[in-house]
């Protein structure tokens, strides 16, 4: 038997309440050293909605998310282009090491661009590995259009902050470069006659391919987000029978682009000298903000099957959030902000399964 709704928040917040205290208070007896060094001179960020911080809001597309609701729990609680309530999980990363939120590259000015050395945000929602990914739905930036972009930072800018080439390549190698992209192109081109060995080797191989690029422009430290479990989102469980449950043959296909994805970076560390991979199991990560199951509707005080915006959703794969819905009252009693992305606590708490409890968070 369920938990009265009444309660949920309630215990949310006892919850969180706990949690804080817990990861604020608690002192080991000795200082844990920082996860994969630290010390990052720059958080540079490729991906897609999961990350985006507001790139899609200068490019012409439907895809957009700068409007209230969303930013509603962000600093000053202004929508800025993030696709969630408030931080993503690029953000707590640049949180935990002790780095400014990395701006939108396409909000920026010239002037800003050649006086930012801690990092830039490159990436751009419904894009994808591939290069037509989600362009059906308007512009956006492909993963090889930001490396592209990242190219031209360090030609027109970062070689005007870093006067010798071993200053620049000392900042290159001196940073992080977080990836989080490629879902996109399972949502847009996968279905049930696509062959899963095929379609994971064909966009894995497209993603190494720009990995040996940032390799080659000079990225030595990498931050590798894995794919979500795409069949239990909202978009995708909302009429599934049981209500609720996931699509197991998709979340299958994905689980296996992961797999290889895993085994393709011990290769590159192999490969390349000097070079670090910290790969994130984000995958089961959001399985187990679910609960003990995933196939069916999870017992988690949090709501896994529906979006807090918009508050009445009727379950359309392409229902999401727009300038005119409403959202529920409480977003932190989500799982999911929209029926794509997840709320603030969400990414709060894949930053302390990450780099606190080390566990979704693995150095390769």
């Amino acid at each position: 038997m369920g938990l009265p709704s009444s309660l949920k928040p309630c215990l949310l917040l006892i919850f969180l309440c706990l949690l804080n205290v817990s990861t604020i208070n608690s002192k080991p007896l000795r200082e844990e050293p920082v996860l994969f060094g630290g010390n990052f001179q720059a958080l540079y960020v490729i991906g897609d909605s999961l990350v985006d911080s507001g790139n899609n809001n200068n490019l012409n597309t439907s895809v957009k998310s700068n409007f209230a609701p969303y930013g509603s729990d962000f600093e000053g609680g202004k929508p800025t282009g993030r696709f969630s309530n408030g931080k993503t999980i690029a953000d707590y990363i640049a949180i935990y090491y002790g780095l400014p939120l990395a701006p939108a590259y396409m909000g920026l000015s010239e002037e800003q661009k050649n006086n930012i050395s801690t990092g830039i945000n490159y990436a751009s929602a419904s894009c994808g590995i591939f290069n037509n990914t989600g362009k059906r739905l308007g512009d956006c930036l492909s993963l090889s259009r930001q490396v592209d972009l990242f190219k031209k930072t360090i030609d027109n800018n970062l070689k005007k902050k870093f006067k010798t080439k071993s200053e620049l390549t000392k900042h290159l190698a001196g940073s992080l470069f977080m990836t989080a992209i490629g879902i996109n192109d399972y949502a847009f081109y996968y279905n049930s006659t696509t062959d899963p060995n095929e379609f994971a080797n064909k966009l894995l191989h497209e993603f190494l391919i720009q990995i040996q690029r940032l390799h080659g422009l000079g990225a030595r430290k990498f931050f590798i987000n894995n794919l979500k479990p795409l069949g239990c989102y909202p978009n995708v469980i909302a009429r599934n029978v049981p209500l609720g449950s996931c699509d197991n043959n998709l979340n299958l296909a994905v689980a296996n682009y992961n797999t290889k994805l895993r085994k393709s970076l011990t290769h590159l560390k192999e490969k390349f000298s000097e070079t670090s991979f910290l790969y994130s199991d984000y995958f089961n990560f959001m399985l187990g903000l679910r609960g003990p199951s995933t196939n069916q509707v999870s017992s988690n005080l949090m709501n896994s099957t529906s979006p807090c915006c918009p508050s009445v959703y009727d379950g359309g794969r392409v229902t999401s959030c727009t300038p005119g819905s409403s959202s529920c009252k409480v977003p932190d009693t989500h799982i999911f902000f929209d029926p794509f992305h997840p709320t603030q606590l969400a990414n709060f708490m894949y930053s302390i399964g990450c780099f606190q409890q080390r566990k979704v968070c693995q150095v390769v």
